[in-house]
């Protein structure tokens, strides 16, 4: 399928200790990035790949990895993390805390219009706000909120029970985009028709959705920021790497984002035609358990996995040495936070057996003790990961079936219905160290292992609140001793974000044009040369 075309870090959160700080406003106009050699040009369609189908476009019910695609480009937040992890300004044009640190106030930009052209104002900010944290997946982010309330139409001032160190990297997350009160009020927010025709503030307008084929947005010519160049932006559903790879080397897709395989990057390295950015990332890729069932119940044997992971190799053989060893049990990138008397130990697989048969296994003739079903969606260097650890737990008497799916289907068996043993994903553990989480908390959004620890929950809640570093530090260090623990997560490899860019397309999200102005997924500043 060709289709013809015209040629902040995330510790600014913690600048409320200074007082009533205001974050800067967003450097000139968005659409014209720093760093850009050329003259934009207006036009074209950019064909991006996306693994499989979104459940719904509303991005704040809950998390759906396929519809932050749609939902970056579409919709707009408060604030927003670019691809280098800083916080920008995206509706607010500024902000500040009061002296107390318990209020924090938001200054809208003027002349904001839905695609459907009703004024956008606080109100529809106030009402978001209100329904992600009483019923959204980011709910159990946003407790410290007592009151949301708008002094006037482009004024948001939000009341909280205690000064939190995490509030604006949360609102900059996913799960927090401001929705438009006069279509949903007085429904269902899970149900509303606007749910899959939807109507955001943002660059691009949507246009049409053909189910496992494309999503088709189209340049909002009123956008508050100044029209992006791109005439049409579309999504295109390829759930296999391999086929998709192959489809972004003919020219029908533009765009792999984060998917490009390993084994490829050397070669787009050494191809004059394309630019690859390495960027540092607090994406990590782990193994979760689901500990309501066997054998993972046992954290005899959750330790033993833990043991028995090459990790070295993993890195060596599955990502092509792109990214690193982990060594912690949070992203490093919080290196303010690390416990360095918790570390991920060095493998061991006589003590991994061990364990496994102080839980009352017995090996057979082969030396294996029990089959296992490890669940992963096609990804990435995920099938090369996978398989790594496949021959790394057989040397521990764990025998492992793979189960590769894509991801809509992985989504509904790990995530929605639990029906799994032992499942692997990666994910960023930022903005900000209280990202852990989503995770790890339960009522983390992304707690597919069922983890409840009273001890860990009520770390993880003083820590999101806390302003003081020192003080954040010391909670996050407890924290990580109960993750070592208790192993909902057992961390793979550090990834780094590497993106290929064909040396035509300018201003993508991780490029220099890019990368400290926009989210990433967000195309509002790509232009095609002809």
């Amino acid at each position: 399928m060709k289709f013809a075309r015209k040629a902040l870090t995330a510790l600014l959160a913690l600048a409320m200790l200074a007082g009533c700080s205001s974050a800067p406003k967003e450097n000139g106009d968005a659409q014209t990035p720093s760093g850009d050699t050329g003259v934009p040009v207006q036009g074209g369609t950019y064909i991006v790949r996306q693994p499989s189908d979104p459940a719904s476009f509303n991005p704040d019910v809950k998390g759906d990895d396929m519809a932050t695609y749609t939902a970056m480009n579409v919709f707009n937040r408060l604030v927003k993390t670019t691809a280098s992890t800083e916080l920008v300004g995206d509706l607010a044009e500024s902000w500040e805390f009061s002296e107390d640190g318990k209020t924090l106030t938001f200054h809208l930009h003027d002349n904001v219009k839905w695609h459907d052209g009703e004024p956008f104002s606080s109100e529809d900010v106030k009402w978001t706000l209100d329904m992600i944290r009483t019923e959204g997946f980011q709910s159990n982010s946003f407790k410290m909120i007592e009151e949301i309330t708008c002094p006037d139409a482009n004024t948001v001032a939000i009341q909280m029970s205690a000064p939190s160190a995490a509030i604006l990297s949360s609102l900059g997350w996913l799960g927090t985009f401001i929705l438009p009160k006069h279509i949903y009020e007085n429904t269902d927010w899970a149900t509303n028709e606007a749910n899959m025709h939807p109507i955001g503030t943002g660059p691009f307008k949507f246009e049409s959705y053909e189910k496992s084929q494309t999503i088709t947005l189209v340049r909002n010519e009123d956008y508050f920021k100044g029209a992006p160049y791109l005439d049409k932006l579309i999504f295109t559903i390829i759930p296999d790497a391999n086929t998709a790879y192959q489809a972004y080397m003919n020219g029908e897709v533009d765009d792999l984002m984060l998917n490009i395989p390993s084994n490829e990057i050397a070669g787009l390295k050494a191809n004059p035609d394309y630019t690859v950015y390495e960027r540092a990332s607090n994406n990590r890729t782990y193994l979760t358990f689901n500990f309501d069932a066997e054998p993972f119940n046992d954290v005899r044997v959750r330790e033993a996995v833990n043991l028995g992971i090459d990790r070295q190799e993993v890195l060596d053989k599955a990502a092509k040495g792109i990214g690193a060893v982990p060594q912690y049990y949070m992203s490093p990138v919080f290196a303010w936070a690390m416990n360095d008397e918790v570390t991920i130990p060095a493998r061991d697989v006589e003590a991994a057996r061990k364990l496994i048969e102080e839980a009352g296994y017995t090996a057979d003739a082969n030396g294996i003790y029990f089959s296992v079903t490890l669940d992963l969606f096609d990804s990435g260097d995920f099938k090369d990961t996978a398989t790594v650890l496949q021959q790394n737990l057989k040397e521990i008497g764990i025998d492992v079936k793979l189960n590769v799916t894509e991801m809509g289907t992985w989504q509904q068996k790990v995530q929605v219905d639990s029906d799994y043993q032992m499942a692997m994903l990666s994910g960023s553990q930022g903005p900000d160290a209280s990202a852990i989480s989503m995770r790890v908390h339960s009522a983390g959004a992304f707690n597919l292992a069922h983890c409840k620890n009273a001890e860990l929950d009520a770390l993880l809640d003083e820590g999101a609140v806390t302003t003081d570093e020192a003080a954040r530090a010391e909670i996050y260090k407890k924290a990580q001793v109960i993750l070592a623990e208790e192993l909902p997560i057992v961390p793979v490899k550090e990834a780094t974000f590497t993106v290929a860019v064909r040396n035509t397309i300018h201003g993508h999200p991780y490029s220099e044009e890019g990368i400290h102005s926009v989210a990433s997924n967000e195309f509002s500043l790509v232009w095609i040369e002809e």
